[in-house]
């Protein structure tokens, strides 16, 4: 039995330490996937791989998609979180000058006027001051969107509304 114990346990934690080193980051947390589109019987011709790195609260914090853009480069998709930590603004997918393999970007909004121009590329969501974080006001993406933004509202019975009761019996 301690014949195949041990060759079993130094197995798994050979894998252990490997999964440990990587290329990408040392400082960040991530999730690196890559998913295969095609395949030609012996080795993967087409994939798609991305790389998503988040916060020390286990939050997601910024999605790196590898050569996603018709050029070859990266896009980035930024999240960020107000000092409740509620994710009120999503932004949209920004591509980057060139490709990092993976790595974090420490700025990936400075170059968002090269592929949107002057527009506004993120959804702001108005909550309410409470524990519920109910929305109270809702804005698209885009400059247009700024002045048409969708209310929301919430009320309660008062005194005077009649609830009723029926039994069916």
């Amino acid at each position: 039995m301690k014949k195949l114990i041990i060759p079993i346990g130094v197995l798994l934690l050979s894998n252990l330490t490997y999964a440990q080193l990587s290329t990408i980051s040392n400082t960040e947390n991530y999730i690196q996937t890559k998913v295969y589109l095609d395949y030609n019987g012996t080795s993967p011709t087409k994939s798609s791989e991305a790389v998503q790195y988040f916060d020390g609260l286990g939050r997601p914090k910024q999605i790196v998609n590898l050569q996603a853009s018709p050029s070859g480069k990266d896009v980035v998709t930024h999240i960020e979180y107000d000092q409740f930590g509620r994710q009120v603004k999503n932004y949209l997918p920004v591509p980057q000058l060139s490709t990092s393999n993976g790595n974090y970007y420490s700025g990936p909004l400075g170059v968002y006027p090269t592929a949107y121009g002057n527009e506004k590329i993120y959804s702001e969501k108005v909550l309410e001051n409470s524990p519920l974080d109910r929305v109270l006001e809702q804005k698209q993406v885009g400059n247009d969107w700024n002045g048409k933004s969708v209310k929301f509202g919430y009320e309660a019975n008062s005194t005077e509304d009649k609830v009723r009761k029926w039994i069916c019996k």
